[in-house]
């Protein structure tokens, strides 16, 4: 039961980092494949639904980790770059702002990591934690 915690605690930061790959790395394989002559056709509203999709497992995965961590740094700089970037995929499209939203949730996806891994598991005694 408590492996399964753990393991449900990374989902924030895992699904963070899959938005931002999901994202830009769909652009970077559409460009390489143009570059060799191959055209692909992508719905951006498609694009954007899997990636708000991500950004609210991600919030929510931020949200449970908080949980197990009490810290508030990561899930607050995490919905911060999340409402940023359902701002700018449903408001007013800014790519710097869009570019600053996945940077934020890159930021905040290696603080909860950080914070995590500094978590005493309880296997340790009380100078290591």
């Amino acid at each position: 039961m408590k492996k399964a915690k753990q393991n449900l605690a990374w989902l924030g930061s895992i699904t963070s980092l899959l938005a931002v790959a999901t994202c830009y790395g769909t652009l970077a394989a559409v460009s390489l494949l143009s570059l060799i002559g191959v055209s692909v056709h992508i719905d951006e509203a498609t694009l954007v639904k899997l990636i708000t999709t991500l950004l609210v497992f991600a919030l929510a995965g931020m949200l449970y980790s908080w949980r197990s961590h009490r810290h508030p740094g990561p899930l607050m700089l995490s919905l911060g770059a999340g409402l940023l970037l359902l701002w700018v995929f449903y408001g007013s499209y800014s790519k710097p702002l869009e570019i600053m939203g996945f940077i934020l949730l890159i930021i905040a996806s290696l603080w909860d990591f950080r914070v995590k891994k500094r978590i005493c598991t309880g296997n340790c005694d009380d100078q290591n934690c």
